[in-house]
């Protein structure tokens, strides 16, 4: 029976929190659609998760599909609950969270541990650092969707939510489980039901995990991974075992087979310097795709860009003497040092809102990604490399795959999995958290 459920805004951050786990010997199921999982996930898996999509959403259309979410988790039997949040706190957080406690009993708390130290995220004095860069000075504040303009974790969920937010500083969280308990008690019985936490290391994140087991609290762990990692561990809802030992290598081999389709559908700047470099792999062809005219009010422009990338695919993968590792497909601005394109220019190219605009791009890369797949074959394909939850979760649902079964991560927020679908189509996949 499953013991813990969670939900998260975007399928990426579904399997960043699915990899920690699965690293720990367990592989749970991500489903995209929360009334589905009863048909994907088995009865006995000890973990499911499942994405509600919903970053981008207004906040009382993110609010009711994380309550519908979680009440579909409950009638599996799930008992413990956690709402994944971006590590850069983009979406509805607040309204997300309330969205789950108001399907739960009057008893459960929230407690927001924003800290990711496996992936330099940390939270020091209510702000968030992203390698020791404020949250607000990162690229995030720049994001067409879902910008992020505040570092001080306790404003930015308050401004989101109704519920009256409390705050744990770093100065009581080093003193362990004990003071943080005792801090936890206290604005407990001042009303507060949703915590704000520092934590800037894995113990850190431990002793908080010990704190509220040690209450007895029923807890909604708010966080990236981690401590809702912790928590599981320490309220033994999920029962580690032996995985098998998957060493990464960075060269090449002689006994590599198929290709590797990797999809690149947006552009940070972390983006764009890992793409550049593997365009410039032996071995990678490129596939460029303009997203401007993807998103073109002149509906041959639109129409023209996705035949040329699909007649370069066929030219590229014709040879069966020199078939390539990697078929890299990216929108041009992932592929050079180019800016991607302001709001204003979404709109005015699109004649559509900005946001609209940006969701029209990742449709029609899904589109291409998916004619580009069939092109490649099941045959020839080895596995898949996605960037960004919005393209993961499109090309997936592109090629009808049903889920992802989490099987455990390269390095932490680049994450293994396997495709559910058919059984004899099989693939993996590699899903990357911008």
């Amino acid at each position: 029976m499953t013991e813990l459920g969670i939900v998260a805004d975007d399928v990426t951050d579904g399997t960043t929190v699915g990899a920690l786990l699965a690293r720990e010997g367990i592989e749970p199921t991500l489903c995209y659609d929360a009334r589905t999982m009863a048909d994907i996930v088995s009865p006995d898996e000890d973990v499911i998760i499942t994405s509600t999509d919903s970053r981008a959403m207004k906040p009382e259309e993110a609010y009711k599909a994380v309550r519908e979410a979680t009440q579909s988790l409950l009638s599996l039997g799930a008992t413990q609950f956690s709402k994944r949040i971006d590590t850069t706190m983009r979406g509805n957080i607040g309204a997300e969270v309330e969205g789950m406690l108001s399907a739960l009993d009057d008893d459960y708390v929230a407690l927001v541990v924003p800290a990711m130290p496996q992936s330099k995220k940390v939270m020091i004095g209510g702000y968030l650092l992203i390698d020791s860069i404020p949250l607000a000075m990162t690229d995030v504040a720049h994001d067409v969707r879902t910008p992020v303009v505040l570092s001080d974790v306790r404003n930015l969920v308050q401004s989101q939510m109704k519920q009256k937010v409390a705050y744990v500083p770093v100065d009581d969280v080093v003193l362990g489980a004990h003071t943080i308990a005792a801090q936890l008690l206290l604005q407990r019985t001042r009303g507060c039901r949703v915590f704000v936490l520092d934590a800037a290391t894995l113990q850190e994140i431990q002793w908080i995990a010990d704190a509220v087991v040690g209450l007895g609290w029923k807890v909604v762990a708010v966080d990236p991974g981690p401590f809702t990692l912790a928590l599981a561990m320490r309220h033994n809802s999920i029962h580690p075992s032996p995985r098998p030992d998957r060493s990464v290598r960075t060269e090449a081999s002689k006994f590599d087979k198929g290709i590797v389709l990797t999809c690149a559908g947006s552009a940070t700047k972390t983006t764009r310097m890992q793409m550049m470099r593997l365009a410039a792999e032996p071995g990678t062809a490129v596939l460029s795709v303009d997203p401007m005219k993807l998103i073109s009010n002149k509906p041959p422009v639109c129409s023209e860009e996705m035949q040329r990338v699909k007649e370069q695919a066929r030219q590229i993968l014709s040879s069966s003497s020199h078939q390539p590792r990697v078929v890299l497909l990216a929108v041009d601005n992932a592929l050079e040092d180019k800016l991607p394109a302001k709001p204003d220019e979404l709109t005015m190219i699109s004649g559509l809102p900005a946001e609209e605009a940006s969701n029209l791009i990742t449709e029609k890369f899904s589109e291409v990604a998916r004619t580009v797949a069939n092109i490649v074959t099941p045959e020839r394909c080895a596995s898949f490399y996605l960037t960004g939850g919005e393209t993961t979760v499109r090309f997936c649902k592109a090629i009808e795959a049903q889920g992802l079964h989490m099987v455990d991560y390269l390095i932490p927020q680049v994450d293994h999995q396997l495709l559910s679908a058919d059984p004899s189509r099989a693939r993996q996949s590699y899903a990357k958290e911008d």
